[in-house]
């Protein structure tokens, strides 16, 4: 018995390391499923997208296809300050700077700086801009569309 007591003794942080790694291993299999699908989760609770498609164009091309396409629409899109046709636009999470982009590409504003500028002007923090689907209707200023998104 004398043996078992000093063996367990000299050994006894190893058996412990030893079981901790198991109930590890064990915990990490037992969810291994949850663990894989939180990508997926955490973009449905931020309003983002993930995609995996090969045919996914990457951000520059995106960016200069709508800067051309924001082009066109802008000129339509306002007169004397106000918007002339109702405009819905999806803001995606992120970084604010990535949300005030889905914005400037729907030709609402022409940068985050102007954003901001705008923001600041009404009282409210261009950071507070929330992630989900708005429409703006005819006759919206860039000051309206900034209390809208932030409010």
């Amino acid at each position: 018995m004398k043996g078992f007591k000093d063996f367990l003794y000299d050994k006894n942080d190893i058996l412990i390391a030893l079981i901790i790694l198991a109930i590890a291993a064990l915990l990490i299999a037992w969810r291994m499923d949850v663990i894989m699908d939180y990508p997926h989760t955490l973009a449905e609770e931020t309003g983002t997208e993930v995609t995996t498609d090969d045919t996914a164009i990457d951000d520059s091309q995106k960016q200069d296809k709508d800067s051309n396409q924001s082009d066109t629409q802008t000129d339509a899109l306002w007169s004397n300050g106000a918007l002339t046709k109702s405009v819905t636009v999806t803001v995606h999470g992120g970084s604010a700077t990535d949300a005030v982009q889905d914005l400037v590409n729907a030709g609402l504003f022409e940068s985050y700086d102007q954003f901001s500028q705008v923001c600041r002007d009404a009282g409210h923090k261009p950071e507070n801009i929330k992630a989900t689907t708005f429409t703006f209707d005819a006759g919206c200023t860039q000051a309206d569309i900034a209390k809208i998104v932030t409010a």
